[in-house]
């Protein structure tokens, strides 16, 4: 019966150890849906952010042009306040800040071409920001 009892005793250790072995597979595979989740996360927010940062301003109306263009950067405040990425989130704010500074001085034909150009330097930013 003593011998009974090593065997016991090595099994029980066999079921420990598989035990942990699962609950580490079960841990691993949480942590790869997590960040497969939050793979999905930030595709979704940049591609929103991304289509917020195209807009581009008609301005034939510049009261409506500036009103709709700050609109827009609102919304990418938000989608910035969404982003756990830090890089991300500073892109989204760059481009949401150009946008929300625009002016009726911006818009005019003198103007324009250089707050344009500030805007696209904002998205690229983002661009990069999406890709990493």
């Amino acid at each position: 019966m003593r011998a009974g009892r090593p065997v016991a005793t090595i099994l029980l250790a066999l079921g420990l150890v598989g035990a942990v072995t699962g609950c580490e597979a079960v841990q691993q595979a949480n942590d790869t849906a997590n960040q497969v989740g939050q793979a999905a996360d930030k595709a979704q927010l940049c591609i929103e952010a991304v289509a917020l940062a195209g807009f581009t301003p008609n301005v034939s109306d510049p009261q409506k042009a500036v009103q709709e263009t700050q609109a827009k950067a609102d919304e990418l405040g938000k989608l910035a306040e969404k982003a756990g990425d830090a890089t991300l989130k500073d892109a989204i704010n760059g481009v949401s800040e150009t946008m929300s500074n625009v002016t009726l001085n911006d818009l005019n034909p003198a103007q324009f071409a250089e707050w344009s150009q500030k805007k696209l330097d904002q998205a690229a930013k983002l661009t990069a920001a999406c890709g990493s």
